[in-house]
């Protein structure tokens, strides 16, 4: 979130900054976008999001099933 108000704010600067702020926006932007910090967090997030969703998934399973407990609820 604070990456999208960082760019907000960058691009409104950029604007009153005119053709050569614009510029260094675009160059700045290009800069992150391609930076090797930036891919491994994109990475991570979509690994986070794909266990999230297989999680999610096997929980709707289950209780489509008709189990009484999800599997993580169960007594052992």
């Amino acid at each position: 979130m604070g990456a999208v108000v960082g760019l907000v704010i960058g691009y409104i600067l950029g604007c009153r900054a005119g053709e050569k702020g614009y510029q260094e926006l675009k160059d700045s932007w290009h800069t992150i976008t391609t930076s090797e910090e930036v891919k491994d967090l994109v990475s991570g997030g979509f690994s986070v999001l794909t266990d999230v969703v297989g999680q999610g998934r096997a929980l709707l399973v289950d209780r489509l099933q008709g189990d009484e407990e999800p599997p993580h609820l169960r007594a052992v």
